[in-house]
């Protein structure tokens, strides 16, 4: 079995890179992250060459969104896009892990490894797995969270109910 391992990053690790990411632009008290906004506005300034493309859905197929780290690149399809525009939970949240492979793994070595059957590499070091913690910590911080009730998540944080039940069972680990 062929798999994608990066450099492994826990999730307490991806919680202070977020909030510290947060408070750099005075956002870290916020339920509701604008994750367009930063999209458009704060990464074009955070990493100067930057470049963000809204693709058609005709081109990009199934694929809702991909990064290119070493572009510094982030390609969003077109119906993905508005709807995050539009406040859709699980496009925001596309959005969101899209960001987080763009700035967890800039300038990584994200390595094709063969495993032996039965073998699996831990989840801490799987870049999907990283950029899925990271959008989920973005858009409903668990310092933020905390003694919410998954639809208040979900409303306030615009995530999908999903997506917010989810971070509410993440809160303990």
């Amino acid at each position: 079995m062929n798999c994608y391992k990066a450099h492994g990053v826990s999730r307490n690790d991806i919680r202070r890179y977020v909030w510290t990411l947060k408070k750099s632009i005075g956002m870290e008290n916020e339920l509701y992250f604008p994750v367009v906004k930063f999209l458009e506005n704060v990464l074009p300034i955070i990493i100067p060459d930057f470049q963000l493309e809204i693709v058609p859905a005709e081109e990009m197929g199934n694929k809702h969104g991909e990064t290119f780290p070493s572009k510094s690149l982030i390609r969003i399809r077109e119906d993905v896009y508005v709807r995050a525009v539009n406040g859709e939970g699980r496009d925001r949240l596309t959005i969101a892990h899209e960001i987080g492979h763009l700035l967890l793994h800039a300038g990584s070595t994200i390595a094709l490894c063969r495993m032996a059957p039965g073998e699996q590499i831990m989840p801490y070091e799987d870049p999907e797995w990283q950029a899925n913690a990271f959008g989920g910590e973005l858009l409903a911080s668990s310092y933020l969270i905390k003694g919410m009730s998954a639809y208040e998540v979900h409303v306030k944080c615009g995530v999908s109910l999903s997506a917010a039940e989810m971070q509410l069972r993440k809160l303990s680990k």
